[in-house]
């Protein structure tokens, strides 16, 4: 994940290592390394300094720690545990699905899983996600203020997503939630995909505002979506979501992605036939550049990254990969 001019890579699962690398006379340097207890699951980036992440363990009840990392040395000034939102008698805890700093607060989204400690409740199940939530933060003091809650949609972000908490030029922040079995929640949610908006000044979900995404799209779902600029989002979208966890597979024989350019004004979708029906990932590799947003699109012959133009809602194959996934893509200068 880009941190500003540095990129901090961390493994998933038992890999809780961290690293920075940057760029040097040309060449990508590695930086310095830190180990964290729990494996990390969410992170932003504050300023040139600063970074957050938020680590977890992968099942029971154990506190989400959040931990204030300095980029420059890479070394941790602060942690904070927290519960956010535990539910013990529903057999539920918080799964962070982004994390974002605005104006002295800390946004966190996140979904509400099974711990694996209920026989009756699976792990990563999602019997109650028919609604979005998102913790409040003070911040720098980290200190819980509040949850927000809307009952128009569903949980906000997906498993391993890094841009469910997108900030646009106003200061306005959009989040998007799937009720997608094929991104992960089971039951689905019965409430329809779509985007909701935290008005720049407001810690509080806007009343007036949803985009139905899974309305204006014909019934499609979002899967992941990255801010690109002037009012538009870039958004992977669910053909078909019978298959459970069916878009973390990038080279599935039976691909179920498609590349949509949402108007998050006018509530348009508008599907761009460019890029070809593909395979889901974990998380939506992306750069938002020079008016363009590269993305890493991966089918059953590989990976490719595609240049989308989300003013014309076309889009170009721009390179292919020596390998099935791009994790990541970044300019750094």
């Amino acid at each position: 994940q880009a941190m500003g001019d540095i990129i901090i890579a961390h493994g998933e699962a038992g890999d809780n290592q961290t690293t920075a690398y940057s760029i040097t006379d040309g060449q990508l340097v590695t930086g310095g390394t830190l180990i964290t207890e729990l494996g990390l699951y969410s992170a932003c980036n504050v300023d040139d300094n600063t970074m957050l992440a938020m680590g977890l363990p992968r099942a029971g009840y154990e506190n989400r720690v959040i931990f204030v990392i300095d980029k420059t040395n890479m070394s941790i000034t602060q942690r904070v545990e927290t519960k956010i939102d535990e539910r013990q008698e529903e057999g539920l805890v918080v799964w962070p699905t982004d994390m974002h700093v605005r104006d002295g607060q800390l946004f966190v989204s996140y979904y509400l899983v099974g711990s694996g400690e209920l026989e009756a409740v699976p792990a990563f199940a999602t019997p109650n996600s028919n609604q979005a939530r998102v913790a409040v933060f003070s911040y720098p003091g980290l200190e819980l203020e509040k949850i927000i809650t809307d009952d128009r949609t569903s949980d906000v972000g997906v498993y391993l997503s890094t841009t469910a908490l997108e900030e646009d030029e106003s200061g306005d922040i959009y989040t998007f939630s799937t009720s997608s079995n094929a991104s992960g929640f089971f039951p689905t949610p019965t409430n329809p995909s779509g985007f909701l908006r935290i008005p720049s000044g407001s810690t509080e979900f806007d009343d007036g505002y949803f985009f139905n995404f899974e309305e204006a799209s014909g019934g499609y779902k979002i899967n992941n979506a990255v801010y690109a600029g002037n009012g538009k989002m870039i958004v992977r979208m669910v053909m078909d979501d019978a298959a459970t966890w069916g878009t973390y597979d990038p080279v599935t024989e039976a691909p179920t992605c498609a590349i949509a350019v949402a108007d998050l004004e006018a509530q348009t979708v508008t599907h761009i036939t460019d890029v070809p029906t593909h395979g889901g990932e974990w998380g939506m590799a992306n750069l938002v550049h020079d008016g363009q947003v590269y993305l890493n699109i991966s089918t059953a012959n590989g990976a490719s990254i595609y240049a989308v133009d989300p003013e014309a809602a076309t889009a170009s194959e721009v390179a292919t990969i020596d390998g099935n996934w791009v994790k990541g893509i970044f300019h750094l200068d």
